[in-house]
């Protein structure tokens, strides 16, 4: 290691000529994919981070530019301070971290870690699925360190996947990882299929089509118990035209007519309003709750948006996903007609004045219950949901979600 931070690295080479750095931020990405040992110094994992953003995560890349040499710009994980990195990774709830290693000779294997182990799992399965080999990264090169890059986001875990000498040599023809054919575009289909594959743990979004107002959609999962603690993340493709768009967490929900929902309304004046509610018997009346200050829907721009129940007790906040979730909750209540489990989920509707050029599309992603469970995904009255998940994150549909 030859340096321990940028500042030094940028004293000692010239920006142009030995490294340089790219950052793309798409408006209302939510997701990272970086690699900060680019270029000559770890060759192929800057290429397969760009592929992997497109236009739909965070992009950052410091690639090493030397004719060679270019091990000596490798500012470890852990100490890796770049501030147009730093900014893109602060930015983001979800970070996948892209690198290599030398791996066993001829082994073409991807050695996964990182603290976000639920998205480190759904990689890990979406790359095996289309027959790469993973592995339990080693402690040298886990990712765990709190203080690694990948771990710097609004969520304080993230990913980073190790891929061997081999592997990435079967990236581009002919096993050839030269600067000259890096930069001349030229990939193997191995190379579109691993990216392909990490690309389906973010495609696990769940997107409700909806095709007309006033009509419920529900995306909805056996509850493991009556209290909860759900999180998600929510965005509409429109601004609301005539009328509102209405997207909420679900708890206790019995059937159509009895929840307990915290419900987002994006106005036609691009307000965001929060409200606890209760679907009693068929009738839905507002518990606590109002306008949140500070808070602009446009389209596509992420919210999240957090649902506790403990008891009678029920709190719900709101925040743009960009930023780190507030400690504070917007609304407060208690209520105590609704005491089963039931299910949890999503809903998201129309009002019934909205003009808005249809369908509209609420896209739901990031859905979290806190504590160990098992779910499984069942059909709702008014929406199909496919998937199943273990652990602390549950997913919503890869495909889009469309009334019955």
């Amino acid at each position: 290691m030859v340096y321990t931070s940028y500042a030094d690295l940028a004293a000692a080479e010239t920006e142009g000529v030995d490294y340089s750095r790219t950052a793309i931020e798409p408006t209302g990405a939510t997701w990272a994919a970086i690699a900060i040992h680019g270029g000559g110094i770890e060759p192929g994992s800057g290429e397969m981070a760009f592929e992997v953003a497109g236009s739909r995560m965070r992009y950052y890349e410091f690639k090493g530019i030397k004719t060679s040499g270019n091990s000596v710009l490798h500012i470890t994980s852990t100490l890796f301070d770049e501030p147009q990195a730093v900014g893109v990774v602060d930015d983001s709830l979800r970070t996948l971290s892209f690198h290599g290693y030398a791996g066993p000779d001829g082994v073409e294997e991807t050695a996964i870690g990182g603290l976000d182990t639920a998205l480190v799992a759904r990689v890990t399965a979406a790359l095996q699925l289309r027959g790469f080999t993973v592995i339990t990264a080693p402690s040298e090169i886990s990712g765990a360190d709190p203080a690694n890059i990948c771990n710097e986001n609004a969520s304080a875990a993230g990913v980073q996947l190790e891929m061997s000498n081999a592997l990435r040599a079967s990236f581009f023809p002919n096993g050839d990882l030269s600067r000259t054919m890096r930069d001349s575009g030229q990939r193997t289909a191995l190379f579109y299929e691993y990216a392909t594959a990490v690309q389906s743990a973010y495609e696990g979004r769940g997107m409700v089509s909806q095709g007309s107002i006033n009509a419920s959609r529900y995306t909805l999962l056996t509850a493991p118990a009556a209290d909860v603690d759900l999180t998600a993340t929510v965005a509409t493709d429109k601004l609301a035209v005539g009328g509102s768009h209405f997207v909420a967490l679900a708890g206790r929900y019995a059937d159509t007519s009895n929840s307990y929902l915290a419900r987002i309304e994006f106005t036609t004046t691009q307000t965001v309003a929060l409200t606890i509610r209760k679907r009693l018997a068929g009738v839905e009346s507002s518990l606590a709750g109002g306008t949140v200050a500070g808070l602009i829907h446009a389209a596509g721009t992420r919210f999240g948006v957090r649902l506790q129940i403990t008891g009678s007790a029920l709190k719900a906040r709101v925040w743009l996903a960009s930023t780190p979730e507030p400690t504070t909750w917007n609304v407060e209540t208690t209520d105590a007609s609704l005491t089963a489990a039931g299910q949890i989920g999503t809903r998201s509707i129309l009002s019934s004045a909205n003009t808005n050029v249809l369908p509209v599309v609420a896209s739901w992603d990031d859905l979290l219950v806190e504590g160990p469970q098992r779910f499984e995904v069942t059909r709702s009255v008014n929406g199909v949901v496919k998937a199943h998940a273990s652990g602390t994150d549950v997913r919503l549909a890869a495909s889009p979600i469309v009334p019955l």
